[in-house]
Parts: structure tokens; C-alpha cells; sequence
């Protein structure tokens, strides 16, 4: 069996990893800020500290011989990475795991797949679809230091897939986080019934987390085989926020009155944001052909169908809301 370890275990797509991954390989994660979730006992779980690399080197001695590592963990909001650079640097850029990788080699003979998650967000926003082949030109801090770990990754550890995300989508998770999730952003604001204002010039492809547990899988288990080390992970569509509200409201049958189409230039944020990281992912569905990119529509019916399933065909609306 496969030995995975999931830095950021206990964030929104950590958590989905181990739950899923634990099924099929022996699991570690880290978690550092909140207690580890509880996902049954067959996984192990490591406090971390990943800016002073504290806690890593018991991760891979606790662990043994390790196949695989996943990296989810970072500061993610770009308002975040704008006040606090710093700190989001020390996180964003994975130093101390790459150190760890070196001495993990060095013990073991072997050198783990290492799977990073980027971001969209490397792309200036300036044109549709981008493609990896493109130029990366990041306009705001959090870009910037994605950039910089997919440059430090490449340089220093070859056997790498660096996945470049889109805004990721779901039902809650298994624990629920602290951060606000679009989807559940959307929702809630439609079933309360307030006015709620969504961006209709600033354009993403959004991915459900299903697919990325899929993918993370498929490269796994293919990764002798591996022709592309740097993909775009978007879904299927090309959506603005606005558009992704509409879907959801017509989905989930809520009211599309509370929908206030704004632009951009509207709201102040405090942080430039691209207005279009859409991406091609074609490269990913050639190199690994048992993986489906799944539209939010679809998506959206399965998030549903599951809670139905629980409430033998009755619909929940606050627990698919994660409430």
C-alpha cells in the first residue's frame, strides 16, 4: 500500500483528501492552527509548523517510506497575503518541505511524488483561457508567491505536478472551516433572502472537489508515467460569480430576485484581482484520461442528491448549506 502525507489536512480540500485517500493508501496529514478533524482513526495526523519546518521531520519518521506528498496548505486569501507578505511568503513558498524532501531521499532511497497546489491567480487576468505554456505576470501578492513555490518546486525537486486551481466548490466539509466558501456564500445569501452583490466582469473556471480528490488519485498512481509536470486544474466552464449565482439559484431553487449584478471597479477590496483567469485544461484530461471535469450544474444535482440520500429523499437545505 501506498504511503500519501497531506499538508493542510484539516483545510476545506485537505480534508476531502483524507477522507477519500484513506480508503486506498496509508494517510498522514498536518494540521497547525485547529485541532485535527476526526476522520475515523486509520489516519495518522502531524502538527506542523510549515514556515519553520517544526514537526516535519516527525511527519516522515512517524510515516516511513513515503510515495507521495500533497500540499494544500497555504494563506490563500489574497487580502490576507496583501497586509500580512511576510507570513504568507514564509507559508506559500514550502522551504522547509523541500528540505525534508532532500533528507527523506537521503534515508530512503527514494523521492516522493510531490503534488502542489497553485493557483489560477499566477495569470495577470488580461485574456481567456490561459494556457500553462502562457506567460505569468501575477498582479497581486498571493500570485506572486504561488509563482514563486512552482519556481522553487521546479528547480528543486523534479518529481513534481505543480496544479494550477481554479476556485474550488463543494458541500461542506467534513469538519467545517473558518473561512467563508463561495458556494455556501451564494446559497445563504439567496435563502435568507437579502440582496447580495456578485461580480458579472471577472471570470474563473470553477472546480468541483470531487474532481481534484480524483485527480490527485489518478496522479498517484500513474506517476512513473507522468509527461506534464505543470497543469491548470479548472472545470469545464468559463463562469462569472454572477453566473455561478444564477446556476445556483436555479439549481437549488432559490430566489434569483436577491441577485445584484455589479462590476468589479464597484467595490473596493483592498487588493487587485484579475478580471480573467479562465483556463485551458486540456493538457490534464490528456494525461490522465480516466479523470472527468464536472460542471457546476452537475455538481450542484450531485451536493443535492447526496443530502437527499441521507434524509431517505427528503431535501435538507440547511445541511447542504453545511448549517
Amino acid at each position: 500500500m501506498k504511503t500519501v502525507l497531506i499538508l493542510g489536512g484539516s483545510g476545506y480540500l485537505g480534508q476531502f483528501l483524507v477522507q477519500s485517500l484513506t480508503k486506498h493508501y496509508k494517510v498522514g496529514f498536518t494540521h497547525h492552527s485547529t485541532s485535527p478533524p476526526d476522520f475515523g482513526g486509520v489516519e495518522q495526523a502531524f502538527w506542523l509548523d510549515l514556515p519553520s519546518g517544526e514537526g516535519m521531520q516527525q511527519c516522515f519518521d512517524r510515516l516511513g517510506p513515503v510515495d507521495a506528498v500533497i500540499n494544500c496548505a497555504a494563506v490563500s486569501s489574497p487580502a490576507a497575503c496583501e497586509q500580512e507578505l511576510d507570513t504568507a511568503r514564509a507559508l506559500n513558498v514550502p522551504t522547509k518541505l523541500l528540505d525534508a524532501l532532500d533528507m527523506h531521499k537521503l534515508i530512503h532511497q527514494r523521492d516522493p511524488l510531490l503534488i502542489q497546489l497553485s493557483t489560477d491567480q499566477v495569470y495577470d487576468g488580461s485574456k481567456a483561457n490561459w494556457r500553462e505554456t502562457d506567460k505569468c505576470h501575477p498582479v497581486n501578492a498571493y500570485g506572486r508567491t504561488k509563482l514563486e513555490a512552482e519556481q522553487l518546486i521546479q528547480d528543486r525537486w523534479p518529481n513534481h505536478v505543480i496544479l494550477r486551481s481554479s476556485i474550488i466548490f463543494g458541500p461542506q466539509s467534513p469538519v467545517p472551516v473558518s473561512r467563508v466558501l463561495f458556494l455556501q456564500f451564494i446559497a445563504n445569501g439567496l435563502r435568507q433572502g437579502k440582496p447580495t452583490t456578485f461580480f458579472q466582469d471577472e471570470f474563473r473556471c470553477p472546480i468541483y472537489v470531487k474532481d481534484i480528490v480524483n485527480i490527485a488519485m489518478a496522479l498517484i498512481d500513474s506517476q512513473d508515467n507522468l509527461q506534464n509536470r505543470l497543469l491548470n486544474m479548472g472545470g469545464p466552464e468559463r463562469l462569472s460569480r454572477l453566473e455561478m449565482a444564477y446556476k445556483t439559484a436555479d439549481c437549488w431553487e432559490l430566489d434569483r430576485a436577491c441577485i445584484v449584478p455589479v462590476l468589479s471597479a464597484s467595490v473596493k477590496r483592498g487588493v487587485v484581482s484579475p478580471a480573467d483567469i479562465s483556463m485551458d485544461s486540456s493538457k490534464l484530461l490528456q494525461q490522465l484520461p480516466s479523470v472527468k471535469l464536472t460542471s457546476l450544474e452537475d455538481a450542484l444535482l450531485d451536493i443535492e442528491h447526496g443530502v437527499s440520500s441521507r434524509h431517505n429523499g427528503v431535501n435538507s437545505s440547511k445541511e447542504r448549506l453545511g448549517q
